[in-house]
């Protein structure tokens, strides 16, 4: 949830791996990695540039990031961070978009479910009228509801896609624990299916609504209800798998302090140990489900600490036979399409979205 930065609740390891933002010391001469008898690398502090390619806006808004201190302070209780993130973070941020895309935002309840339809202020786009999206918000299964979190994310969708966008409240802890999320998603998607053809209907999530979307897709397996015609899982992927390399050196490429898991903010959990083993909750282990997956893209960044969770389920996805899209962007944090309106690589990868579903809607066969 950070911009550039890792997101809130993430697994991280203290070592001292980078000491700031050319893969080579000023010296010239960097330090080799060394290698542990188990196999795991121990890097010396490195010097690595910002990203050439970034455009003069995304430079801008990585060196104010910085200056202006980094994010607000999430401390306190569970009920705190999440003021903290509506009125300090996020809500400045859904303003930026407002302000960029203007859209109609309508709170109201949807089969028992809190959602918040959002579309183009003019109205949808002309032939988009049959066709709709979920859309599933980031923040750790434990922030981003109250129609802050959903709203941020609905409108690009709205706004650049001219789509009718269904961003969804679902339960988090510690209020409700795995599967409470799914549950409401599907019950959304179930009134959906009233109105649309399950072809017309597409799942778009990031970060911890990317991994709800692919969870989604599994449930509406196993209740043997007709797939959506296309999914995106943004900042994110759909494996259990552990240690990953993002997982402990991207983290240090946005900036961000690496600490031990005792010192990360203790929040809730959303899953239980057991969980970790439930084919539904992490479909890209089991190949018999991930084969009957719709076209799905995979969207991430390379200084995303999900990168290879992303990466590993796109490869998972191929396997399977499915046709999966992967969009990576070099230099970019986790979620950092959400969060800066401003930056041109936001806003394409909004656009890379959008085609997307703009090539599969409508055009996949129902199950």
């Amino acid at each position: 949830m950070k911009r550039f930065v890792a997101t809130l609740g993430r697994n991280a390891i203290a070592v001292s791996i980078f000491a700031a933002a050319s893969a080579v010391a000023e010296t010239g001469h960097p330090t080799p990695p060394m290698i542990d008898r188990d196999g795991a690398v121990r890097v010396a502090a490195q010097v690595y540039a910002m990203p050439s390619s970034f455009s003069d806006e995304a430079r801008k808004a990585f060196t104010d990031y910085f200056a202006r201190g980094g994010d607000p302070a999430m401390t306190g209780d569970i009920d705190n961070i999440r003021r903290i993130y509506d009125t300090q973070w996020a809500g400045p941020i859904l303003a930026e978009w407002q302000a960029r895309y203007p859209v109609t935002m309508q709170r109201t309840s949807m089969a028992g479910v809190d959602v918040d339809i959002v579309q183009p202020r003019d109205g949808v786009a002309p032939g988009k009228k049959d066709r709709v999206l979920i859309s599933l918000h980031g923040g750790g299964f434990v922030i981003g509801n109250g129609g802050v979190g959903g709203r941020m994310e609905a409108i690009p969708m709205a706004g650049i896609g001219g789509f009718r966008v269904i961003a969804v409240d679902y339960r988090q802890a510690p209020e409700a624990r795995y599967p409470a999320a799914t549950d409401d998603v599907v019950a959304v998607y179930r009134e959906l299916l009233k109105s649309y053809a399950p072809g017309n209907i597409g799942i778009v999530g990031s970060s911890a609504g990317g991994m709800l979307a692919a969870q989604t897709v599994a449930r509406l397996q196993n209740e043997e209800l007709p797939r959506p015609g296309a999914i995106a899982i943004q900042a994110a992927g759909a494996s259990s798998r552990g240690a990953s390399d993002s997982q402990f050196w991207m983290l240090g490429l946005t900036g961000a302090m690496v600490k031990l898991p005792e010192e990360m903010p203790k929040l809730p959990s959303y899953f239980a140990p057991e969980d970790m083993k439930d084919p539904l909750a992490f479909p890209a282990d089991h190949p018999g489900i991930l084969a009957q997956f719709p076209p799905t893209l995979i969207l991430s960044s390379s200084r995303d600490s999900l990168l290879g969770n992303a990466l590993d389920t796109h490869a998972r996805l191929r396997e399977a036979n499915v046709d999966s899209q992967l969009y990576v962007r070099h230099g970019f944090g986790h979620g950092y399409f959400t969060q800066v309106p401003q930056v041109p690589e936001a806003i394409h990868a909004w656009q890379e979205t959008v085609a997307h579903f703009d090539r599969h809607l409508g055009k996949t066969a129902p199950d």
